[in-house]
């Protein structure tokens, strides 16, 4: 009787955490407060009921280790003045560890949730689903002027509604274009997925028109990123099915922008093209103050001057206004940003078990003649994750909560993926 109850008890909590888990899920880009809450609860009660299986992923001790030389480092910070010419704020090192700590964290607790291909399918659909919110947001603000930010719970919950002014793009209820567009497309593979998964009339419609919706948000962002985002998930989900048509259709955008921004066709061309083509997207392929190369450049010189304990997160900025003038808010790489924050140790500890299972669940799943094997949501799930990674080598969306929690998640299902057989879908040949 007694062994029954225990029994009962732990079904229960098993059951609490996945509706926790898929409430925070839902909720992730529209309410992220509120979606935290729930994924800490989650956490909590996975933890208790998973801790003797922590081993069972030797990852989890590089994240370990990587956590132990963080912290190290933010110690000496403290000391900083007698290393570094800099007068930068210590604490943001404490502060910033906030950053990755919880999520080494998130990435094992969410783990036993993602287990099988069925639940992965459940919460891609889940964070497509949650994601309406951003579409209306979005392409309300882009044709009905909808300006905000628009607050409840006294700012638990805030829409930030940018006007669009200047050459600004769609952000929707995000902070920036380039979030908004990071997360559209986190969830465009998994649309795609939906399109392609047999169902009613009904649901095929509407599958559809969030399609479509998608499409066009991403384009009205006006990020660079997104836009390479979108045609790589686009590619990497069809695979070399679409690759032709793909290569094609790169040449002739790249023509046309080519033409806009240079007389290459001619000065009537060019003035046709910029006057058919808006300002806001040619212009983000124009208006460089500072090139990425450049930016790498002077970020690789500040790991090198400290590269054992970093300078310390929020650094790159300041010491990027100090050397050259210019005001740049990070080092638009997230590898270059974490080694410079806490310098090359902590940085090898945490970007190897990333990069490890990136380079397996891509080879594997996305590449491989047998890619065919595995589900279409699996291919989607991996495929999400590949652009988000790729999107933070030349971008850093990872700072704001909702990027952050859904590449750990996709992390962590990635995992799961190449781990377990028995997730595969095999085709009977």
């Amino acid at each position: 009787m007694k062994n029954l109850y225990i029994k009962n008890l732990i079904n229960s909590s098993n059951n609490l955490t996945y509706c926790f888990f898929y409430i925070s899920l839902f909720l992730l880009p529209s309410a992220f407060s509120i979606s935290a809450i729930f994924l800490i609860i989650c956490l909590i009660l996975s933890s208790i009921n998973n801790i003797r299986n922590f081993l069972e992923d030797k990852l989890n001790i590089c994240f370990l280790f990587a956590t132990i030389f963080m912290i190290f480092s933010s110690i000496m910070h403290n000391f900083k003045s007698n290393y570094l010419s800099y007068d930068l704020n210590s604490n943001l090192s404490w502060i910033g560890l906030a950053n990755w700590i919880p999520f080494f964290w998130c990435y094992w607790g969410v783990q036993p949730l993602l287990s099988t291909s069925q639940e992965r399918k459940k919460c891609s659909l889940l964070l497509l689903s949650g994601s309406f919110p951003v579409l209306i947001t979005g392409l309300g603000q882009s044709f009905f002027n909808w300006d905000g930010p628009f607050e409840i719970f006294n700012g638990l919950i805030v829409w930030y509604q940018r006007p669009l002014e200047g050459i600004t793009g769609l952000t929707g209820l995000f902070n920036n274009p380039n979030y908004a567009g990071s997360w559209l497309n986190v969830i465009w593979p998994f649309s795609i997925a939906a399109l392609l998964d047999k169902t009613n009339l009904i649901k095929t419609i509407s599958v559809y028109l969030f399609s479509f919706g998608i499409s066009l948000s991403t384009i009205l962002t006006n990020s660079r990123s997104a836009w390479i985002g979108f045609f790589l998930g686009t590619l990497l989900v069809f695979g070399k099915k679409s690759f032709k048509f793909i290569t094609k259709f790169l040449i002739i955008i790249s023509l046309i922008i080519s033409a806009t921004i240079f007389p290459i066709f001619g000065k009537n061309i060019q003035f046709g093209l910029q006057t058919i083509i808006p300002k806001s997207m040619w212009m983000e392929f124009n208006d460089f103050q500072y090139s990425r190369i450049e930016i790498w450049h002077k970020a690789i010189e500040i790991v090198l001057n400290n590269p054992i304990f970093g300078t310390g997160a929020g650094s790159f900025p300041e010491i990027f206004k100090l050397e050259t003038g210019l005001w740049k808010g990070h080092a638009h790489n997230l590898p270059l940003e974490l080694v410079i924050s806490y310098g090359i140790p902590a940085g090898i500890f945490v970007l190897i078990p990333i990069f490890l299972i990136a380079f397996i669940s891509i080879k594997r799943i996305l590449i491989s003649k047998g890619r065919n094997f595995y589900s279409l949501y699996d291919q989607s799930w991996v495929t999400a994750f590949a652009v988000l990674l790729f999107s933070q080598m030349v971008d850093v969306q990872y700072f704001d909560g909702r990027i952050s929690i859904i590449l750990w998640i996709l992390l962590s299902g990635a995992r799961n993926i190449i781990n377990k057989d028995e997730d595969i879908e095999y085709k009977k040949s």
